[in-house]
């Protein structure tokens, strides 16, 4: 493992090398950076002057841009959840102090930009022969993921390379400092969590797939909040790591099923439905499921595996 402090004392060739084998056993940049021992933006940053472009800290600019793209596909994630979604910004505006909503025809999204501190544009290879992924991702001062845009087979080409030519800082350091103060996203607890018993999580998704009704989704970390509204059908099972994964056209939410142990519902009082709030083994909230209808059958399915 390369420590941070270690890696900083290396040329960028060997982490740059180091990165390339973790990829090839199939990490994304993520759990490439956390096996390196580093932050994923100190990894990123590697990259620049390579295929990484540093970009301003002007995430306003940023979001500002996204219609221009054509189809994107934006990702929010904490600890334990992963919510990407493919869609079409068409507007962006304040909502509140310091928010700004993302509305798009697919997925809404609410960026506290206040927390959006470094900014990379990149051109990676795909690791399935797919040709370049373009994305363009913002992180935190300690140098997580605050919220990532991938443009889409469909997206505008020339419109990326613009936003990324207007927004390029004149520093490409391939080295990142980061604040290593711990972040840790959670939301108020009102009450008690309930535990639940390993399977809940799948049994709870499996059974939403098959009644076919569509569910709200909503991912959060304190930077960046995106929900999404979709029926879903393929659940799966990773063989990495205990991951969940909700494989749908145009929507992908990958859950850590052993990293999720607590479930808080919340039953609406005159219908059947609710939302189910299922938080980590550290008591952070990691999604967030919106039912508007039969909410009954979704809890019993939940219950059977904790009875």
């Amino acid at each position: 493992m390369l420590g941070t402090t270690d890696a900083r004392r290396i040329d960028t060739s060997s982490l740059l090398a180091a990165w390339e084998r973790a990829r090839a056993e199939g990490l994304n940049n993520r759990a490439a950076a956390a096996k390196l021992g580093m932050s994923e933006a100190e990894l990123i940053a590697a990259g620049c002057g390579r295929f990484v472009t540093r970009l301003l800290p002007d995430a306003l600019a940023l979001l500002r841009s996204l219609p221009g793209l054509g189809e994107i596909k934006a990702v929010v994630r904490n600890a334990a959840a992963v919510i990407e979604r493919a869609g079409t910004v068409q507007g962006v505006k304040a909502n509140g102090v310091g928010a700004i909503l993302v509305e798009a025809d697919n997925f809404e999204m609410v960026c506290e930009i206040a927390q959006w501190k470094k900014g990379f544009a990149l051109r990676e290879d795909s690791t399935r022969g797919r040709g370049l992924k373009l994305s363009v991702q913002f992180f935190t001062a300690e140098g997580t993921s605050a919220a990532k845009f991938f443009l889409r087979p469909g997206g505008d080409v020339q419109a990326f390379a613009q936003l990324v030519g207007a927004l390029a800082s004149p520093d490409e350091s391939s080295q990142e400092s980061i604040d290593a103060r711990p972040a840790q996203f959670s939301l108020p607890l009102q009450q008690r969590l309930a535990p639940t018993a390993p399977g809940a999580l799948l049994a709870f998704l499996q059974t939403a797939a098959q009644s076919r009704q569509a569910l709200t989704f909503v991912a959060r970390n304190r930077a960046a909040c995106l929900s999404t509204s979709k029926t879903i059908e393929r659940v799966k099972r990773s063989d990495r790591g205990g991951w969940v994964n909700v494989l749908d056209d145009e929507m992908d939410i990958h859950l850590n099923g052993d990293g999720i142990r607590y479930l808080r519902p919340v039953a609406d009082p005159d219908a059947d439905g609710g939302w189910l709030h299922w938080f980590s083994d550290q008591q952070a909230v990691a999604l967030s499921v919106r039912c508007r209808q039969g909410w009954t059958e979704l809890m019993r399915a939940t219950n059977s595996v904790n009875s």
